[in-house]
């Protein structure tokens, strides 16, 4: 059944300038996946198996900060909001460590990497965690979210499309920009201006939601009740599973082009198709989303990857057209992602606010964040090193086994972990209908709590 028609929509101004630091978070971020495996080892000089156990642990760091931003993101008030002030500290943090690791001068060691990789994912979360959390509170409506999300996401694919087109087409007009250091460059200058620029415009435009609702003062119980909410924890789980699955293929994607489809020349513009299918189909999957639901255009989503990584097996030298083919695919099921899956955690979160009556939103997107990037680290982490150990080195002589070998390592395990993915996110309970009945049940729960607390101070007066 059609879900209805969102009750309260926002103005398309606000959520473009809304989704616009997205574009600059997707620039600085993507490139370290994409990019950083292949330039560190072959053009920097760094071992494959530092950079990937380095960059796993950049991101585990985030095991103290992730949680301690989320928590004080709630519990920050000041004139200018409780998430704004984070967005503009993070976003300069980030913007000075995008261009260390992207333009780095003068020679390159296993500290650098692991120190500006450290900073650039501190100022990812704090821009990142109270971003989410402001977006989750700024409409109560099913729908609505998902415009926020999917506006939000819409900035965030353009980003990714710019991380390639820009430095292709810098290449063709002017002769640089065309191989992998010379795009990460390039980006890196791009992340350097955009990043302060853009965040201060959404500040300045974009005003914060007031909710009016205590802060949990004890961080245990605060904890507690999250790792309770069974919903969260499914919904969190699926999401997981599926972002170690794509980190594992996108930290093996450069490798696989470069020695088994031998196109390093073209990789940009034929990855860029993978991210102008994202950009494109978003809109699909929001629409398919208002008319279906939530949880099962999630799942379709994840279904199309499940179908495609195992066509990554019939690729050869040259073959120019299968590899557009899958990355085409890849780049339909990545349109559903993002947006889908933070519209659901909105939900989620509304219902847990109403549920405790305290600020909550912070302390959800920190765990969801450090979740997602200590899976994303353990895939990196382990994906660089098991290909390394099967005798693949970017710097040697590769044969027949140990292309097959990365072969292997692109497909296998990302497969079985999309396909985990659909079973856990089909036992997802919350559609738009529960959603209601929730928030109506809450909210007369609530209004009796109310009541019953006035005319106890009545009484007692």
């Amino acid at each position: 059944m059609a879900n209805q028609a969102p009750s309260e929509r926002m103005k398309t101004s606000t959520l473009l300038y809304f989704g616009l630091p997205d574009y600059a978070v997707y620039l600085a971020a993507i490139p370290v996946s994409l990019y950083i495996p292949l330039v560190y080892s072959r053009n920097l000089g760094l071992d494959l198996t530092d950079i990937g156990l380095i960059l796993m642990l950049a991101r585990i760091s985030d095991v103290i900060t992730d949680p301690l931003i989320g928590y004080l993101s709630d519990r920050t008030n000041t004139r200018f909001g409780k998430r704004k002030p984070w967005l503009a500290a993070g976003a300069l943090v980030m913007t000075i460590s995008a261009w260390q690791l992207f333009a780095p001068s003068g020679s390159v060691d296993n500290w650098h990497l692991l120190i500006w990789s450290m900073l650039l994912w501190l100022g990812w979360t704090m821009v990142n965690i109270p971003y989410f959390a402001w977006g989750a509170e700024m409409s109560d409506d099913y729908n609505e979210r998902t415009r926020i999300t999917g506006w939000r996401q819409f900035f965030g694919y353009l980003g990714n499309v710019s991380v390639l087109f820009i430095p292709t087409v810098s290449g063709e007009l002017f002769g640089y920009g065309s191989v992998p250091a010379e795009g990460l460059t390039i980006v890196g200058f791009m992340a350097l201006v955009l990043l302060p620029v853009l965040t201060l415009i959404a500040l300045w435009k974009v005003p914060e939601a007031v909710k009016h609702r205590s802060s949990q003062a004890n961080f245990l119980i605060s904890s507690k009740q999250m790792f309770k909410n069974g919903t969260f924890m499914l919904l969190f789980t699926g999401f997981l599973m599926l972002s170690m699955g794509t980190t594992w293929a996108g930290s093996m994607f450069m490798l696989l082009a470069v020695y088994v489809v031998e196109i390093e020349e073209n990789i940009q513009a034929i990855l860029l198709g993978h991210y102008v299918m994202q950009l494109l189909s978003l809109g699909m999957w929001m629409k398919l989303s208002y008319r279906i639901g939530k949880k099962q255009t999630w799942m379709i989503g994840a279904t199309i990857y499940c179908l495609a990584s195992p066509l990554y097996l019939l690729l050869g030298p040259g073959d120019v057209w299968g590899m557009l083919g899958v990355l085409a695919l890849y780049g339909v099921a990545g349109g559903n992602f993002a947006a889908i899956s933070l519209s659901m955690k909105a939900d989620v979160i509304d219902v847990a606010s109403m549920r405790t009556g305290t600020h909550v939103a912070g302390s959800y997107m920190a765990t969801w964040s450090l979740g997602t990037k200590m899976f994303q680290a353990i895939a990196v982490g382990l994906a660089l090193p098991t290909v390394a150990m099967f005798g693949f080195d970017p710097n040697g002589t590769n044969g027949p086994d140990e292309l097959l070998a990365l072969r292997l390592n692109t497909v296998v395990i990302p497969t079985i972990l999309y396909g985990a993915a659909v079973l856990v996110i089909w036992r997802y309970p919350l559609s738009s209908h529960r959603l209601n009945r929730l928030r109506a049940a809450l909210t007369r729960r609530n209004e009796r709590r109310g009541t019953d607390l006035t005319a106890q101070e009545s009484a007692a007066g």
